[in-house]
């Protein structure tokens, strides 16, 4: 098996809890030889946790100081299109964390450089390789027509219960430069997508409710309708926000006169975490329940429910594998990237995803 040597750009909270340690593990798939954090304590802690040949504060020391074939991109929503664009550039494989972009214009830099360089460039929606999430596509009903509602309410109380118990370091040493720069992107990025100035409350609705939570589960919606052969539209028909930007809400319809509704809602003060999609069909209705993300081998739960006759429910739950999800994107990254299978979560479903999520925002401000 071919060996990428691999680096990882952004090791905050995703970076350390899921891609760092996977790609550390998986030795037969990847040489994780470089590290690129503005942070150098963090530096410091993975370099000698895992331990990481080139430490380096910014993307274009590493790619100077040593030769890579692939790059993790887990570095801050503003900073994708620049990072994805000089990795590509530097003719990198690439598999880039989600949101692709906070604006369309990024996604479009990203396609061009892609386009250009010919490497591969897969989305990190890791709940779309999730071993349960697999099962559900074989379940679903042949016709899109079939499909009545896709019901998702997320529960997110924010991250800290279900990483405590991970070895986490702290980035407490960021250049006050550097922080000034990560916002000012941020809101002009955020402005631009928005169409205009923002208010606090948007703000946090556009960047953490849409752009930034529910694209996890418009993913997942998007590969269930590309399962089906049916498009994602491109325009929400419905979308709101409420208490000052922490719940977010959007809708749209389906072919053949069904519907898909989708809530988030961040509620910090109860450690619950909470991530139902459930699929009302014809002759059926498919549920999946996450589990918070960070849980490494916490199976998601898949259940059928469907007529068993005389006027009886026959149910069925599956627990498929203990598989992890991110471990299994990895995987499948590095597959595409050697040419053994296509890239299963593309930039174009990303970029619409994307397009769908600003459109439902849109909706909400005016």
């Amino acid at each position: 098996m071919k060996k990428l040597r691999t680096g990882l750009v952004g090791a905050g909270l995703v970076g350390q809890a899921e891609h760092a340690y996977y790609l550390w593990e998986d030795r037969d798939r990847f040489d994780f030889v470089g590290l690129a954090d503005a942070s150098a304590s963090v530096r410091q802690a993975l370099g000698a946790r895992y331990g990481i040949q080139e430490l380096h504060p910014d993307l274009p020391s590493l790619l100077q100081a040593t030769k890579l074939d692939a790059l993790v991109i887990a570095a801050p929503d503003p900073f994708h299109p620049e990072l994805a664009v000089t990795a590509l550039e530097a003719g990198l494989h690439v598999l880039c964390e989600k949101p692709l972009a906070l604006t369309l214009s990024g996604c479009d830099r990203i396609r061009a450089a892609r386009d250009k360089s010919g490497k591969v460039l897969q989305v990190a929606y890791m709940k779309r390789h999730d071993p349960a999430y697999k099962k559900a596509l074989d379940l679903l009903p042949k016709r899109i027509e079939d499909v009545k509602l896709i019901s998702v309410e997320v529960n997110d109380p924010d991250q800290d219960p279900f990483v405590a118990h991970l070895p986490m370091t702290v980035a407490n040493d960021l250049a006050p430069a550097l922080t000034e720069d990560f916002k000012a992107k941020n809101a002009a990025q955020l402005q631009e997508s928005a169409g205009g100035a923002l208010t606090t409350a948007g703000m946090k609705a556009l960047s953490g409710g849409f752009l930034s939570s529910l694209v996890h589960d418009i993913g997942v919606v998007h590969g269930m309708l590309a399962h089906l052969d049916t498009d994602l539209p491109a325009q929400a028909s419905h979308g709101s926000f409420f208490d000052g930007g922490r719940g977010v809400e959007l809708a749209f319809d389906l072919p053949g006169g069904g519907r898909v509704r989708m809530s988030h809602l961040n509620l910090p003060t109860v450690p619950d975490y909470t991530e139902r999609v459930t699929i009302y069909c014809t002759d059926r209705i498919l549920e999946l329940v996450f589990p918070s993300p960070y849980l490494r081998h916490f199976p998601t739960r898949l259940t059928l429910r469907k007529d068993g006759g005389e006027k009886s429910l026959e149910t069925h739950e599956f627990r498929v594998s203990y598989a992890e999800a991110f471990q299994e994107q990895l995987r499948a990254f590095h597959a595409a990237a050697c040419g053994e299978a296509t890239v299963k979560t593309p930039l174009e479903q990303a970029r619409r995803d994307v397009e769908l999520l600003i459109s439902a925002y849109r909706k909400a401000a005016s």
